[in-house]
């Protein structure tokens, strides 16, 4: 499973590591851990994300190394695609990281593609973080304070700070393991959860005035337009964790977000407590993810995506 991205990582010397637009925790620690083993060993490597940090994450070491914009992969031997189940969500510069020679696709979403031919997949890891950190110690590579804590914060976000289904025995046995390498777990949680800005307290009181349920209240949702942005003066980063606060109602079994991220253009979260496999509610919608956590995108008006979303969960929950 492991030996042929090591065989690429040792016999390689130039590297871009990438992941989805938009990145989350998992996304940005993965990639940080990956940046930090790899300069630890003498390589070139460039990290890459079309979109900009979130504030929340500018703590993570390494962080202000990140570029975003590519002009040439000229020169770049292999590039990682980190926490992506298709090359389409690195963004823009899809063509061109498609383009160099190894792609190196490290990721555990249930929906992986194909546009790589060496693959590091687990869908039954907790986030791509956990993987890494078993690639890491396959490799006996030195864990530092810096990559340890890169790889806590993946783990930690990807599992709702370890609340959620995929935390498992192996994804503590991983983050004791970091811990133990230095990473601070008190303080990572305290720069992610107890610094959020006002302007997103705020965005979420106007998202919560959109909340409606369905199906006997088993179905909830919010959404985001971005006119709503716009008036309070905040960015698309600040919904981060919106869809979480629905599925926290009691009763709810399906919590949506609607994020409105261009005209007729919706970005939809989807997630579940228990048995609902929200994967193939998003499939339904030409999307993916995990069973309790998905996501996708739909092109319409709000009505009209409200209207294809809830159709769907209709069509594969005919229980619900």
């Amino acid at each position: 499973m492991f030996d042929e991205v090591i065989e690429v990582i040792n016999s390689c010397s130039t590297f871009l590591i990438t992941s989805h637009a938009r990145p989350d925790g998992d996304a940005l620690g993965s990639e940080l851990a990956i940046y930090h083993m790899l300069r630890d060993m003498g390589k070139d490597v460039v990290v890459y994300n079309q979109d900009k940090t979130p504030a929340v994450y500018e703590f993570l070491p390494g962080s202000k190394d990140m570029i975003h914009f590519l002009d040439s992969v000229d020169g770049f031997e292999a590039v990682f695609v980190l926490d992506c189940s298709d090359i389409e969500r690195v963004g823009d510069e899809k063509d061109k990281i498609g383009s160099i020679e190894k792609i190196i696709n490290i990721d555990h979403h249930a929906s992986v593609g194909t546009f790589s031919e060496i693959l590091l997949v687990d869908s039954t890891a907790s986030s791509t973080g956990e993987i890494i950190h078993r690639l890491m110690k396959n490799m006996g590579v030195t864990i530092t304070e810096d990559i340890a804590t890169n790889i806590y914060t993946a783990i930690m976000t990807d599992t709702g700070s370890f609340r959620y289904s995929n935390t498992g025995i192996d994804t503590f046995r991983a983050v004791a393991d970091l811990v133990e390498k230095g990473a601070d777990s008190r303080q990572i949680a305290k720069n992610i959860y107890e610094t959020k800005p006002a302007v997103q307290i705020r965005l979420m009181g106007k998202a919560l005035d959109t909340l409606e349920f369905y199906e006997g209240g088993r179905v909830g949702s919010i959404y985001v337009t971005q006119k709503m942005l716009q008036n309070e003066g905040a960015l698309s980063e600040h919904t981060e964790g919106f869809v979480d606060i629905v599925r926290s109602i009691d009763g709810i079994e399906i919590a949506i977000f609607y994020y409105e991220s261009s005209k007729d253009l919706f970005k939809i979260s989807l997630r579940s407590k228990e048995t609902v496999d929200v994967e193939k509610i998003a499939g339904k919608l030409g999307g993916g993810g995990h069973v309790n956590a998905s996501a996708c995108r739909v092109e319409g008006s709000l009505k009209a995506v409200k209207e294809k979303v809830l159709g769907a969960i209709r069509t594969v929950c005919n229980t619900l």
